[in-house]
């Protein structure tokens, strides 16, 4: 228990500091869809067999997205981190497919940001294979994956 402890805080250091390191940049908008157009006009730059890093240049760094108060609508000074989901996956030693998740289609107005309302990048050995739901869920289906 004694030794677990000093474990546990340097771990929980080490998160935060990582957490916290990611590069942020502030970004004024005229309307949340100016945003949203923006994120889906670089996913659209994104080709296949670009590395992982090349996305996420174009992709750039998490934002602090600002847009203004709009008759009813509501100011808005939200983070988004960019990916905002990150898988990986083994399928063999050969094979590393490495998923990141862009947000790109808001659905619930929770705050809560889920895959389903981004759009998935997927990586094979840190190469672009394809993009999309419709990429995601056929092979998926046809490498028999486990992918969520």
């Amino acid at each position: 228990m004694k030794k677990s402890f000093p474990l546990f805080i340097l771990s929980f250091f080490l998160f935060i500091l990582t957490s916290f390191s990611q590069e942020t940049l502030k970004k004024n908008y005229t309307t949340f869809g100016d945003f949203l157009s923006e994120q889906k006009a670089n996913i659209a730059l994104i080709e296949n067999d670009m590395t992982i890093d090349k996305t996420k240049e174009i992709m750039g760094p998490a934002l602090i997205v600002n847009v203004p108060k709009i008759g009813r609508m509501k100011a808005l000074s939200k983070v988004f981190k960019q990916p905002e989901h990150y898988n990986e996956y083994n399928k063999d030693p050969q094979k590393k497919i490495t998923i990141l998740w862009y947000f790109t289609t808001p659905k619930d107005q929770n705050g809560i940001i889920t895959k389903s309302e981004c759009t998935p990048i997927l990586f094979e050995n840190g190469l672009v294979i394809g993009k999309g739901w419709k990429f995601y869920i056929s092979y998926k289906r046809a490498n028999r994956l486990l992918l969520r």
